[in-house]
């Protein structure tokens, strides 16, 4: 190709490589410029206006808003219910009076049984001891034995017969309790006696003779139904020296009785129930 026929080429293309290039220009895309425009994707967008609320606004309906009511105390019910393994005693007999009618029989004669009414009474010097004095009336009654014995046998049998006495006893009661019965609690103690006395017999009346002096010893227990009220049951022996009428010699007497009766304290109500 020839010079001219170059140049005739060349001036018949330059609009459009003019053209071409001015468009390049217009439509090219300038990455930096983008980016630093657009906002990044992955930044959360703002929340909308209305949601946003001032601090004044948040407290004033807090403030607002009812206040629920405050759940009931605790209490610890164990402290109700909790059973001490040592309770303290409410059936309490410091400072009282204690008044007792008893029935007696003898528990320890084959041949002649005694029967007879007594009166105790005594004062608490505390829960678990006390100062008694009970004056009894006996009588002495002969069983079948005695009959047979003289009829069939011929025997002679001297026997003491002891018509009252009187003692003076100190009294331990070193057991308290409850048991259930019919449904209920019924509080109860033991105790242990002893002391000294005298007995009046047939044969005291005798020129020479007297009262003959005797000894207790002997256990019961007490079951309280009321404060002032108690089932008594004792267990007594009593033994004094007589000489039988008809005897020469004098003899060491036992008589064991079972005593079972009433008691009355006074005053009439127990301090203790306080403790329930």
């Amino acid at each position: 190709m020839n010079r001219p026929t170059l140049l005739l080429a060349l001036s018949l293309m330059w609009p459009t490589l003019a053209l071409a290039q001015k468009q390049q220009e217009g439509m090219g895309l300038d990455l930096t410029e983008d980016t630093q425009a657009k906002p990044q994707e992955d930044t959360p967008a703002p929340p909308p206006a209305e949601e946003a609320r001032p601090a004044t606004t948040l407290a004033s309906s807090t403030a607002d808003a009812p206040v629920p009511d405050a759940p009931p105390p605790l209490i610890d019910i164990t402290q109700e219910d909790r059973v001490k393994s040592v309770q303290r005693k409410v059936y309490l007999k410091k400072n009282r009076f204690e008044l007792s009618p008893l029935v007696s029989i003898s528990v320890n004669d084959p041949f002649y049984s005694k029967v007879g009414l007594s009166v105790r009474g005594a004062w608490y010097l505390a829960d678990t001891l006390a100062l008694s004095a009970r004056v009894s009336l006996l009588q002495v009654v002969p069983s079948d034995d005695v009959r047979t014995a003289k009829r069939t046998f011929n025997s002679k049998i001297y026997n003491s017969v002891p018509e009252w006495s009187g003692m003076g006893d100190v009294e331990w009661a070193p057991l308290y309790g409850k048991v259930a019965f019919l449904n209920s609690i019924l509080h109860f103690d033991g105790y242990l006696l002893g002391g000294l006395g005298v007995v009046k017999t047939e044969t005291s009346s005798l020129p020479g003779r007297g009262l003959n002096p005797a000894a207790d010893l002997g256990l019961g227990m007490r079951f309280v139904t009321k404060d002032f009220l108690a089932v008594n049951v004792a267990l007594i022996n009593t033994a004094y020296v007589d000489q039988p009428l008809g005897s020469t010699k004098g003899a060491i007497q036992n008589v064991m009785t079972l005593n079972a009766g009433i008691s009355i304290f006074l005053p009439l109500h127990s301090t203790g129930r306080d403790s329930e």
